[in-house]
């Protein structure tokens, strides 16, 4: 377990420095109140069946990620993704997200990742998707994969108080840092918090943090 954990922490360490450039929708209003974090999972639900994973993941996030220790243009966003488990030729697919009776209904369009990706606006908490594609329908049920976890912000006070010293010294000396949470996962079943502070270009701290609370690896 921990050298799979190791594994998920490396791969992930290389995407977040490979996409520093990487943007997302979003806007900061004046009533906000100043803030360094640049993203942060809030919510995510997740469940899967013989043909598809599937999440539903809210929180906040940057317009435009630029990895510069700065936080700029951040809004509430919720994105749907829909991850195939068996080779298919589809390139846009259907889904229904339902919990009694509220439904919201849409098409996704593969990426070039061959996942099927989008935000969504939605005001209830789905409890399943149904999926189609061509004449195959795979209903999926959605759980929070948070139950009993710590909360995100919790998570965040753990990274902060394990970089205590060095954060407290580099605000002396006039430096900031962005903060950048996720949500991971390399099985599906377990999941860890990722929580970065990110410098200018690759100078970043990083921890991976358990559902209880632990911090199972970090980078410093």
């Amino acid at each position: 377990m921990k050298k799979k954990i190791t594994i998920v922490f490396a791969i992930l360490l290389v995407i977040v420095c490979a996409t520093a450039f990487v943007a997302c929708n979003g806007n900061r209003t004046q009533d906000d109140p100043p803030s360094d974090i640049s993203r942060l999972t809030e919510s995510y639900l997740a469940g899967e069946s013989d043909l598809f994973a599937a999440s539903l993941e809210s929180g906040k996030r940057e317009k435009m990620f630029i990895a510069d220790g700065k936080v700029t243009d951040v809004e509430a966003f919720t994105e749907l993704t829909l991850t195939p488990l068996k080779a298919n030729e589809a390139e846009s697919i259907s889904y229904v997200l339902s919990a009694g009776e509220s439904t919201l209904s849409g098409e996704l369009t593969k990426s070039r990742r061959g996942e099927f990706k989008s935000n969504v606006t939605i005001d209830f908490v789905p409890e399943k998707i149904t999926v189609t594609m061509g004449e195959t329908t795979s209903e999926i049920e959605l759980n929070n994969v948070l139950e009993g976890a710590i909360t995100p912000t919790e998570a965040l006070d753990i990274a902060r108080e394990a970089f205590k010293d060095k954060l407290e010294q580099e605000a002396a000396d006039g430096k900031t840092r962005e903060v950048y949470l996720k949500l991971i996962t390399g099985d599906r079943t377990n999941y860890y918090y990722y929580v970065s502070f990110i410098g200018d270009g690759v100078n970043y701290l990083a921890a991976l943090i358990s559902p209880s609370g632990e911090i199972v690896s970090k980078r410093a």
